[in-house]
């Protein structure tokens, strides 16, 4: 009769070799992350470039945020498309007319939010669009985490008192506040370029 250390036992664990990819491999998907702050906000900005889109995070929330999906369609009458990708450093793209803008899952932090998230989303789409090569008409899928502006909680609080909404947006839209968060989380996509 054979003992059970003589023989093989049926409750070894299988031994598992890992082998490390050597690090002079690109890496599976062209990742680029910058990490500053904005209007006083830890602010995280993550490009991807997959196969069939790129895949753009902003967040100041340390999470996914709302999801929304752009596709701009060529616009063959536009130069900025046909200019020289470091003339426009210094300036945004303006927003392209056959952007389209899809909400894909999420929920902006209020209802005048939802004009100021799309907006981002189609200058970030611009920023892609006119720094990616013609041929690529990868659509865009774009996270916005943004903690809201202490000028914005403001205009709320007033609009929500006369009860209007375009004022609430108007207040959003036109702060400083805003205005250099915007600048700035554009600057940070520009710096990101995977695409």
């Amino acid at each position: 009769m054979m003992s059970s250390r003589e023989g093989p036992t049926a409750s070894a664990p299988p031994k598992i070799t890992i082998t490390p990819l050597p690090s002079s491999l690109p890496s599976p998907i062209p990742t680029s992350t910058i990490t500053l702050t904005i209007s006083g906000h830890p602010t995280t900005v993550i490009a991807q470039s997959f196969v069939d889109r790129i895949f753009i995070t902003v967040t100041q929330l340390s999470k996914f945020g709302c999801l929304y999906q752009a596709s701009t369609a060529p616009n063959p009458s536009s130069t900025l498309l046909d200019s020289d990708p470091s003339a426009t450093d210094s300036i945004l793209p303006p927003p392209l007319p056959t952007t389209s803008i899809t909400k894909l899952v999420g929920t902006e932090p209020s209802p005048s939010h939802t004009a100021l998230y799309q907006l981002y989303v189609a200058q970030i789409a611009s920023i892609v669009t006119s720094t990616a090569s013609k041929q690529d008409a990868r659509p865009l899928v774009v996270s916005l985490a943004l903690k809201p502006t202490a000028s914005a909680q403001l205009g709320v609080k007033d609009a929500v008192v006369r009860n209007d909404d375009d004022d609430e947006v108007d207040s959003l839209m036109s702060s400083e506040e805003e205005r250099k968060r915007y600048m700035g989380v554009m600057d940070a996509v520009k710096q990101c370029r995977v695409w």
